[in-house]
């Protein structure tokens, strides 16, 4: 059976347990991109099998998914936290001063998704469809441009022989040059990786959030959920991590971080 770029697939050596895209193709070898999860993976063509299932369908399914766990995020908001206080304030005047997001995602159709998942959550945020490698030539630029309160860099990434990884260098370097802009923590809040992806090296790097500690393979909306943590959290109050982990699908061993201060401020009048 012949392949080319953008089919989907699953591998039969794993029991078809995944649905892929192709994203490039090298001799008898297929570069993979996951359809759910943010994991990058190689196998020999010999080794896949056509998913015949619709484009239109696969994308409804993902948005489904979406909306499923965004509606979720929106119910917790209206209990817990800044929708219900702002109602409270509303007699003091009281506004929230809404955080600006920078996403930089290495697939489209996930930074669609995540854009309008922030729209949904009233997240103020600019997406930028960057792939990995290019990442760390584009971070200065777009930082200078947006100035933005928390950044996100994501996309694919996967271990492979030995502790080596797909991407995880090029979140690295990018990590590295934020920081060199800026270095507070607190000032610039940035959650890194993706599947797989080296978390200490991305922790020393700078993030304050990275996946993954155990290895784990990461949902595409984990990092949006990180996000929505703290950016309605107070300016006022440190998240503890567990807190953060405990709003993500993933959960326990797929994202992990550094306490780290919210970024939610209320402005009068």
């Amino acid at each position: 059976m012949k392949f080319k770029v953008g089919d989907f697939v699953s591998r039969k050596s794993y029991n078809c347990d995944l649905v892929f895209r192709i994203d490039k193709i090298n001799k008898d070898i297929a570069i993979l991109r996951s359809i759910k999860l943010r994991l990058m993976a190689d196998a020999p063509v010999d080794d896949l099998v056509k998913v015949e299932k619709d484009r239109k369908i696969i994308k409804k399914e993902l948005l489904m998914e979406s909306y499923e766990f965004m509606h979720r995020q929106w119910r917790n908001q209206v209990l817990n936290n800044r929708l219900f206080r702002n109602e409270q304030q509303k007699e003091c005047l009281y506004q929230e001063y809404r955080v600006k997001v920078l996403h930089i995602d290495g697939d489209q159709d996930y930074l669609k998704l995540s854009m309008m998942n922030y729209k949904n959550l009233n997240i103020k945020a600019e997406g930028f469809f960057v792939p990995e490698k290019g990442q760390p030539e584009k971070i200065s630029e777009l930082l200078e441009e947006i100035r933005p309160d928390i950044l996100v860099l994501t996309g694919h990434d996967g271990e492979f022989l030995n502790k080596a990884y797909y991407t995880s260098d090029y979140f690295v370097k990018t990590v590295e040059l934020a920081r060199k802009l800026e270095p507070d923590l607190d000032q610039l809040v940035i959650f890194a990786g993706a599947c797989q992806s080296n978390y200490d090296q991305l922790i020393a790097s700078g993030a304050n959030f990275a996946s993954s500690p155990q290895n784990k393979l990461i949902h595409f909306l984990d990092p949006i959920l990180v996000v929505e943590k703290i950016a309605s959290t107070s300016v006022r109050e440190y998240i503890p991590v567990k807190d953060v982990i405990n709003n993500t699908i993933t959960g326990f061993g797929g994202i992990g971080g550094v306490e780290t201060r919210g970024k939610l401020r209320l402005k009068y009048p």
